[in-house]
């Protein structure tokens, strides 16, 4: 039985992640923040262990033994939050992750990252190696910790994969059930020409997307977006 460990497990994201990985017959750590919310992986059978890529930097007992990382924690968009904590959280945390996996020779790390490092995308689709254009602080950071990935795998040989997602929606989502709710009931007022791109992906699909990441051997040292069709 391979052993799985995901960061962020209580996340929007990466429960699906933890829950399709325990249906497939993985023994799954997860990694989060004590008094972190688990709603979303109440009932799912994992071996928890409790941490802060902010504060923390011994992560070799969460890691011994793991054969495949899914880092999906980050600091995300939320009000009043420093400059400075999207760093402390997506690029050092992540190179904590990272230190830690190499160190306890780990199989594969998939990084997930987000289709915004390449920002306001003026003639879709984009390609995953077009240049980056960051177009705030979060999206800033997680360009620096895409790098930081890549020049461990090339440095380190440390067999990773970067995952940028889109717009991510399904059931335990908040964010955009708010704007599916306003349109379902005819409240929503269109702002602008209503000829705005906005490229989304379903959350199983998406999940589904990080494990294979995580069995193949041809997406090592690669960067994929994710998305759905249409």
């Amino acid at each position: 039985m391979p052993t799985a460990l995901v960061t962020g497990a209580n996340g929007f994201t990466a429960s699906y992640v933890c829950r399709q990985l325990v249906e497939k017959g993985y023994k799954v750590r997860g990694l989060v923040r004590k008094n972190a919310d688990m709603k979303l992986i109440d009932g799912v059978p994992l071996e928890l262990h409790y941490a802060d890529l902010a504060v923390d930097t011994d992560f070799s007992s969460v890691m011994d033994g793991v054969d495949v990382v899914y880092h999906i924690a980050a600091a995300y968009r939320t009000e009043n939050v420093p400059r400075k904590y999207f760093w402390d959280v997506n690029v050092d945390g992540t190179r904590k992750m990272l230190e830690a996996a190499k160190k306890a020779r780990v199989k594969k790390f998939v990084h997930s990252s987000t289709v915004g490092v390449q920002g306001d995308i003026q003639n879709p689709p984009a390609k995953e190696d077009d240049a980056y254009n960051p177009g705030d602080y979060y999206q800033e950071s997680k360009v620096d910790g895409e790098k930081l990935v890549l020049e461990f795998y090339k440095k380190e040989k440390l067999p990773i994969t970067i995952i940028r997602p889109v717009g991510i929606y399904g059931p335990g989502d908040t964010r955009f059930l708010k704007l599916f709710k306003h349109i379902y009931n005819g409240k929503f007022r269109m702002i602008g020409s209503g000829k705005v791109l906005y490229h989304m992906t379903y959350v199983e699909d998406l999940a589904r997307g990080f494990i294979l990441a995580g069995e193949k051997d041809e997406s090592i040292g690669e960067v994929f977006t994710i998305g759905g069709e249409g």
